[in-house]
């Protein structure tokens, strides 16, 4: 006893420093052998009050307490426990983290523990310290959501913090389960004194497995609440609400004592913890719903909106009844008090928008009140939200007529009884008109150019059709900017009583032309009943003429452009049939023609024709300035300046006129806008065609220099954007004369020959041009060769050829060049099926003629693809006659057999002579009787390996004996299979697109035995073989064209070998086979419903592979064309689902089995929404062929957790899907 004193006597002297003491006090507690009586006590007494004025002192104490089995006194606890609870009061400075281990020290220490036996309130108190506390320090208090429907920012705990929280919770949950007599007092002061701190430190936005925080609270709340293990599930309904009649009336008064966001987060935690622990259970599950909704008192539709979040994806019995109320008419009841209120809320919508989706039914009966109830109301997101909801519940139901019609009745009843108010008449901008009155200092400008910006976003952003939807408000808003109008017209009147202020005038200018397109706008949206009102221009007469007078002696640049545009609108509102003059205009045409193009052009139609050719040369002259000015190519192409024929005739006759004067053509005194102007047969432009026709004929063309001139360019340019389609004939050959002198000129110029071609190509689109009549042919066939675009002039010139002569001029001026006769040839050819009899005769003589002396210039051995090329247009129009000379079969054979004989050859062909030569070779064997050339047939085939050619490799196989096809079937087997091998992919593709051809044409018996021989031979073999991903395209594209073919008799072994090649494909889960193996399926189905039916079982095998594929595959969609590709796949399912059930005898044994894993798939996560939606389909449609023997094996056989999915899937079925013969 001495020594204990003497120690405490050391302890308590301020002669040691604390530091020195507080180790001494933590070296006698944790000896064991020191001859103290009772040292723990009061060592622990001496800390507890040493901490209170040192906080040094924390850390002793907490060594000390680590101890986990110390005898020490009650009073002694009691002091410990009480100090704690009088810290957590105070602002902890520097000893914060310190407290919080002291506080789960005293939790974890089994012999402190065992104080608290006795003492479940003083556990409530210590713990709803420390939570309280660390709700503060993590700013909670501070927190203020502005809207209710954001989310509330979850808690931020330091590591200290959270380790606390989470020991103390976990130590209160050893002590419930060990002290089974205080479990009830426990549990009451649980409910009363720390569930609300918890659960609002609890993160509500991140529940996963990592958040230790969450865990722990979510256990505390199944074990201390609900019991750990849910025997409650198995004692009555009515127990259970008398066992929880504590937890709800002391949750009702807490409801009317904490704020929103304390009850809504604890609310919330605790349903969320009943969702998942009774989820299979829905009547516990519908009691604790009622009864939580039932205590939530003036936060109930927060409450009830958070509640049926959570409840979107839960299956409920809505027939369940307490107290003599089904769950239907529990929500019914609800809906009731919404329509009954007078005000609706953001949460009443949301709370229908939630009930839409969980109970359609019960919206759709409540239909026409709830849309009388919203219709009207202010267009909110919510608001937006609940029409989208109606309408999906519409959709979900088939009653999407009904919905339409009980909108458009709301609609007219609300027309029908809409009020109109009387507008506000007081002085518009009061304050503007003063401040203008008294002087226009900067801060008085300053507040008349904010109050006017202001006003312009609003006209700018104002939705016109809005406000003419309703005769009523149409009328009204017609009337306040009549208000506006006479308020802007006030300020201009106070404006011209000051002195010239350029800023205040382009201020309100600008306002007044800001009024004016509105107006403008509301001519386009005049109600049916509405009486046209004339909307006045704000500035009277007399303002007008002051301001037109002074803006025009002081104004400036901006000044003038405003004011220019508001006479052009003030013109337009006095528009008439007549022409007007635009003398009134500020600076004149010069200064405004820019304005009239970019924003007026519709006054064109009211212009005269000296004023619009005026603008168009100035229009001009501006491009030409600026080698930049390329906007007003935008402004040309507008649809309102191209389609009117007096400005495009004005820019027309100026630039032909422009470039007559810079190429010296005497033309340029006969080119005017009357002259373009005048329909029908213009003998004074006929004219001007001869007078160019004669200078191109006489011009001796030297050469301009390489370097084109910008005027020159820009010409061509603007040539490109004129409507040269609409063009009468006589116009467009003028231009084409003009362009091909300039093309002439420039000859050597890449550029020019460019633009010069596009011109040409779009004059020549449209019919009507003869250049026979104005250009010599000679001067066309030395251009033919090297320029194409001419060759399509010829075909239009070519059909008004009525004499030989004219075709013998042509013939006679290209007999030494047979590229051009060539290219005239195949001219004739494409013209002879659009001329009449007599023409077709001129012209038969004339390709005689052209063939006759092309076959003369040909080489004894050719080796140019142009020669393959004119020796086919030759024989084209030798086969015509019937009359094919041995000199030219010599040559076309002897061609053949120098391109195609020699094997070794082949690789080094050019590829334009090997399209040439492919091209002849289809010309030969459709006359194959005619010619020798058995020797090069396979050849062509090996050629056919490399190049195929569709044409060719039909004329092949109808003209190649059953031994040569037989042959070159092995050969095309070994070459696909060997291509394969060696990883090829090119051949690959080629050889397929052989193969597909093959099936694709009609054969004889023999040949088709053959041809599917080796096909099932190819299946068979690449069945052995390893395929890599991008390899599987190409065979079933194949595999889907033999059996589409409806000609052909496949055997059942090839349709074996395509179900297996198909599965063979998903052999790595390779997604890019999934479409073809699909229309594989569709195309069995269709087609070869004989033969697939005894095929089902393999078929659904290869259905629930793909389908399987194509689920786990989409939950890895990394963009939009991923998206789009599965939404395609999931169509593709549904059809195909469907087509199965078209086959109901064969598949009412099977679908069980398909349902069955379909089930499986649908409860898998993270699969998009657009695929389960194809899988709910195929699900139903599938339901709907199964018979009542397998719904009930379903039910007996399915595992316990699919058994409750099918149930729900099975209740949607009849309610939606199922035929009821009820519309």
């Amino acid at each position: 006893m001495a020594l204990s004193r003497e120690l405490l006597k050391r302890l308590n002297s301020d002669d040691y420093p604390l530091a020195k003491r507080l180790k001494l006090a933590e070296t006698a507690f944790c000896k064991v052998d020191l001859p103290l009586i009772r040292k723990e006590d009061f060592l622990l007494e001496w800390l507890c009050k040493t901490c209170v004025t040192n906080h040094h002192a924390w850390k002793a104490l907490n060594n000390c307490l680590k101890f986990n089995h110390i005898n020490i006194r009650a009073d002694i606890k009691q002091c410990l426990v009480e100090m704690l609870v009088q810290t957590l009061k105070t602002d902890m400075k520097n000893m914060y983290e310190e407290v919080l281990e002291c506080c789960s020290l005293i939790f974890v220490n089994n012999s402190i523990r065992q104080y608290f036996i006795t003492k479940p309130k003083i556990v409530g108190l210590l713990i709803k310290a420390v939570l309280n506390n660390v709700l503060k320090r993590s700013s909670y208090d501070n927190i203020m959501q502005k809207k209710i429907n954001q989310l509330f920012e979850p808690c931020k705990l330091s590591s200290v913090e959270n380790n606390a929280v989470i020991t103390i919770i976990e130590s209160l949950m050893q002590m419930y389960e060990q002290l089974v007599t205080i479990r009830d007092d426990l549990r009451l002061t649980f409910i009363q004194d720390i569930l609300y701190p918890m659960c609002i430190l609890v993160n509500h936005i991140y529940r996963d497995n990592t958040n230790r925080l969450n865990i722990v609270a979510y256990k505390c709340i199944q074990q201390l609440l609900l019991g750990k293990n849910k025997s409650i599930q198995n004692k009555q309904t009515e127990g259970n609400q008398s066992m929880f009649s504590d937890l709800f009336c002391i949750l009702s008064e807490n409801v009317k004592t904490l704020n929103l966001q304390s009850n809504l987060l604890t609310y919330q935690f605790i349903f969320n913890t009943i969702i998942d622990t009774y989820k299979s259970n829905t009547i516990l599950l519908d009691t604790f719903f009622r009864n939580l909704i039932n205590s939530s008192g003036k936060y109930k539709w927060e409450i009830l909106d958070s509640f049926l979040k959570l409840l979107n994806d839960i299956t409920l019995n809505f027939d369940n009844i307490i107290d003599g109320i089904t769950l239907t008419e529990y929500f019914q009841n609800f809906i009731n008090e919404i329509l009954m209120d007078d005000d609706v809320i953001c949460m009443h919508y949301r709370v229908l928008t939630q009930l839409s989706y969980i109970n359609p039914l019960l919206i759709e009966k409540n239909i026409s009140d709830i849309v009388n109830k919203i219709l009207m109301k202010e267009q909110t997101t919510d608001h937006t939200n609940l029409l989208i909801a109606i309408l999906y519940t519409s959709t979900k139901l088939r009653r999407e007529q009904k919905f339409i019609s009980q909108l458009l009745i709301s609609l007219k009843q609300h027309v029908a009884t809409k009020k109109i108010y009387k507008a506000n008449t007081s002085a518009f901008f009061p304050n503007c008109a003063e401040l203008l009155q008294s002087n226009t200092s900067c801060k008085n400008i300053l507040i008349l150019k904010i109050t006017i910006e202001l006003l312009i976003i609003l006209f700018e952003g104002m939705q016109v059709f809005e406000y003419t939807r309703i005769l009523p408000i149409h009328e009204k808003f017609i009337n306040c900017l009549d208000e506006v109008g006479n308020a802007l017209s006030l300020l201009i009147n106070k404006s011209l009583c000051l002195s010239h202020n350029k800023t205040v005038i382009i201020i309100l200018l600008s306002a007044v032309q800001s009024l004016n397109e509105i107006q403008n706008m509301f001519t386009y949206y005049i109600l049916k009943d509405a009486v046209p009102k004339k909307l006045l221009f704000p500035i009277l007469n007399d303002p007008w003429q002051q301001l037109i007078q002074r803006i025009t002696n002081f104004g400036e640049d901006n000044c003038k452009t405003i004011m220019n545009k508001l006479i052009l609108h003030r013109l337009k509102l006095n528009i008439s049939n007549k022409p007007i003059k635009l003398h009134n205009l500020i600076g004149g045409l010069e200064y405004s023609w820019s304005i009239i193009l970019k924003h007026d052009t519709d006054m064109f139609s009211l212009l005269h024709d000296k004023e619009i050719s005026k603008i168009t040369y100035l229009l001009l002259t501006d491009i030409k300035s600026n080698e930049q000015n390329f906007q007003w190519f935008d402004i040309l192409d507008k649809e309102c300046l191209q389609e009117n024929k007096h400005f495009i005739m004005c820019l027309l006759s100026h630039i032909l006129v422009q470039i007559g004067q810079s190429f010296s053509l005497t033309i340029t005194e006969h080119i005017n806008v009357k002259l373009l102007m005048e329909n029908g047969c213009n003998y004074k432009l006929l004219e001007v065609l001869q007078m160019l026709k004669k200078q191109i004929s006489q011009e001796q063309w030297k050469q301009i220099a390489n370097t084109i001139s910008f005027e020159t360019e820009l010409y061509l340019e603007i040539f490109l954007h004129l409507p040269t389609i609409y063009f009468s004939p006589n116009i467009r050959t003028l231009i084409f004369l003009v362009v091909y002198f300039i093309s002439k000129k420039y000859e050597k110029n890449d550029k020019v020959l460019a633009l010069c071609n596009i011109i040409f190509s779009d004059l020549l689109e449209k019919t009507g041009i003869d250049l026979f009549q104005y250009i010599e042919p000679k001067l066309l066939i030395n251009q033919l060769p090297q320029n194409k675009t001419f060759s399509k002039a010829y075909e239009l010139s070519f059909r008004n050829v009525r004499t030989y002569s004219t075709l013998k001029k042509l013939i006679k001026s290209c007999i030494q060049c047979k590229e051009a006769m060539c290219i005239i040839l195949e001219c004739m050819e494409v013209v002879k099926p659009k001329l009449d009899v007599e023409q077709k005769i001129i012209f038969k003589k004339a390709e005689k003629k052209l063939a006759k002396t092309i076959l003369k210039l040909l080489p004894e051995h050719i080796n140019d693809a142009f020669d393959v090329k004119c020796l086919t247009a030759v024989l084209k129009v030798t086969f015509q006659t019937r009359k094919v000379t041995d000199t030219l079969k010599r040559l076309t054979e002897a061609t053949l057999k120098n391109i195609f004989t020699a094997r070794t050859n082949l690789n080094n062909i050019n590829n334009k002579l090997l399209q040439q030569s492919v091209q002849l070779s289809v010309i030969v064997l459709q006359h194959r009787k005619m010619f020798e050339i058995q020797d090069m047939i396979i050849n062509l085939w090996f050629i056919m390996l490399k190049h195929p050619c569709k044409n060719l490799i039909e004329l092949l196989l109808t003209s190649t004996e059953l031994k040569e096809f037989y042959e070159f079937l092995r050969l095309l087997h070994d070459q696909t299979i060997n291509s394969l091998l060696q990883k090829d992919e090119a051949v690959w593709t080629n050889m397929f697109v052989i193969w597909n051809n093959i099936i694709k044409i009609d054969m004889n018996v023999k040949r088709n035995k053959v041809r599917l021989s080796v096909i099932n031979n190819l299946l068979e073999t690449v069945l052995t073989l390893d395929m890599p991903h991008r390899y599987w395209s190409g065979l079933l594209n194949l595999s889907r064209d033999i059996i589409s073919t409806k000609h052909l008799l496949i055997p059942d072994i090839t349709i074996d070998l395509i179900i297996l090649i198909s599965l063979k494909s998903f052999d790595e889960a390779n997604i890019s086979s999934c479409e073809d193996v699909l229309a594989i399926c569709r195309a069995l189905i269709k087609v070869k419903t004989d033969l697939i039916t005894d095929r089902l079982s393999n078929l659904l095998l290869l259905y629930r592979r793909t389908i399987n594929i194509v689920v786990h595959a989409s939950r890895n969609v990394a963009d939009k064309f991923d998206e789009h590709r599965f939404r395609c796949y999931a169509l593709d399912i549904t059809k195909l689902t469907n087509s199965f059930v078209k086959l109901k005898k064969a598949m009412v044994r099977l679908s069980p089995y398909v349902i069955a894993d379909l089930l499986q798939l649908i409860v898998e996560d993270a699969i998009p929404s657009y695929v389960k939606i194809a899988l709910h389909e195929s699900l139903c449609q599938l339901i709907s062929i199964c018979d009542q023997h397998g719904l009930a094996f379903l039910s007996r056989t399915l595992p316990t957790s699919l058994q409750e999915v099918f149930k729900v899937q099975l209740n949607t079925f009849k309610k939606f899907y199922k035929y009821s013969g009820k519309i």
